[in-house]
């Protein structure tokens, strides 16, 4: 198929996202419009079922609108008849259900799937872990976490970074905290080096009731990793006064596995 011009209008930029996956519509949002930046991965999903419908209602805007500077012109010079989009145009086309609407649709999904995750920016996202607001300090953290889960680096390193700098939990909220980003944090290839980092937090946290959970966390992680990277630190710790007869069974029950 040759590539059409569409012309400069809303609907045909990369950045503009319908309201509505599920039926045709000429109303959508930007997604350069920094204030849906916390909720990118659940409108990609489905705006109809992203958290920020307040938003939606006040931000969206028909796609025959005339573009802005920022215009980005969707790329199409050529559609294979086998691949994902030239199966489902066929489809459409088969069915009788091809139209401009249709297409758009079927290009809109196209293009979801095929950007490149690993290489989304972050530095906004990164930027709102160190708000004083809460709120948008927890926007911030799961978008992060999708990215890390499609082996986005930068998200890793930048939640990693955040997830460094906090003191060791002292209440449950705090260890509860610290549970949810080590999980988030375990999704990438590059775990590995959270463990310098986890072993140090063994020694830092206090062990009471209240921690017992994050220890045992960091336990679980500490089995789970290669035997080579973790065995010495653990073995010095055997050798540390510091550390309970309980947490030297756990210790034990390590190495012993291996």
């Amino acid at each position: 198929m040759e590539k059409e011009d569409l012309g400069d209008i809303c609907f045909n930029c990369n950045q503009f996202l319908p309201i509505s996956m599920d039926e045709p519509t000429e109303f959508g949002i930007c997604l350069n419009d920094e204030v849906f930046e916390p909720f990118i991965e659940e409108l990609l999903e489905n705006p109809k079922n992203a958290s920020c419908q307040d938003l939606i209602t006040i931000k969206n805007f028909s796609g025959e609108k005339e573009a802005c500077d920022n215009f980005e012109e969707i790329e199409l010079i050529e559609i294979d008849d086998n691949s994902p989009l030239g199966i489902e145009l066929s489809r459409l086309r088969k069915t009788g259900d091809l139209n401009i609407e249709s297409f758009k649709m079927a290009l809109l999904e196209e293009q979801i799937q095929n950007i490149d995750w690993k290489t989304v920016p972050v530095d906004k996202s990164v930027a709102q872990l160190k708000s004083s607001n809460l709120k948008e300090r927890n926007a911030a953290i799961p978008h992060l976490a999708v990215l890390i889960t499609y082996g986005n680096i930068d998200a890793f390193n930048g939640l990693f970074n955040f997830f460094e700098q906090l003191p060791p939990p002292k209440t449950t909220e705090e260890v509860h905290f610290k549970i949810e980003l080590l999980r988030y944090l375990t999704r990438s290839d590059k775990k590995i080096i959270l463990i310098p980092h986890l072993i140090d937090e063994l020694y830092r946290t206090a062990s009471n009731n209240t921690t017992r959970q994050w220890i045992s966390k960091i336990f679980q992680f500490l089995e789970d990793v290669p035997q080579e990277d973790v065995q010495e630190p653990l073995e010095k710790m055997l050798g540390d006064k510091r550390f309970s007869y309980k947490l030297k069974k756990k210790i034990k029950n390590i190495l012993y596995q291996y």
